[in-house]
């Protein structure tokens, strides 16, 4: 017959030897805090200054907009208006500092506050669009803002015959 015969302890397998003598604990810890320079920011951690930077942002898309109505002397109701896009649309811009709305909105209320093309292209930039020299509707933008053509009617029929989408129609 087997007994069991328990085994007398010993080092504990799981925990790691600490180096007895000094020179061999002063060679861990310049190890250690050699280390410790190396060891790239935790996941998730933003690199220092980015708040700072964060901080100098422009004004959002809807602050832009609000701001260039108050200075055009013209209700809200009217720009809107001009632009073809509804009340329950323009609530949601005026509402919501992070609403995103479509390039072609963006234009339209460019043209109905009869805005130039450098503000015009602020107020994209601001919405994170741009017009560009090679796009035909941004060419065709461009086109109608550099003239002080500001009927989107006039800008739609021009973007209809060069098969571009329309602006809020």
């Amino acid at each position: 017959m087997l007994t069991f015969q328990p085994m007398e302890p010993t080092a504990e397998p799981d925990r790691p030897r600490i180096p007895r003598s000094l020179e061999a604990r002063e060679a861990l810890r310049t190890y250690l805090e050699a280390a410790a320079h190396d060891v790239p920011p935790a996941v998730g951690e933003p690199p220092p200054g980015l708040a700072g930077y964060l901080a100098h942002a422009d004004l959002p898309f809807s602050r832009r907009l609000l701001r260039h109505i108050r200075e055009s002397g013209l209700g809200e109701v009217e720009v809107y208006k001009r632009a073809h896009v509804d009340r329950k649309l323009f609530s949601k811009i005026r509402s919501d500092p992070a609403y995103q709305p479509r390039k072609t909105t963006v234009v339209a209320f460019a043209l109905a506050l009869r805005l130039s093309p450098d503000q015009t292209a602020a107020l994209l930039e601001s919405a994170g669009y741009a017009l560009s020299r090679s796009a035909p509707f941004d060419l065709i933008v461009r086109f109608f803002l550099e003239r002080k053509v500001y009927d989107i009617l006039q800008v739609n029929d021009a973007l209809y015959e060069f098969g571009q989408p329309l602006l809020n129609a």
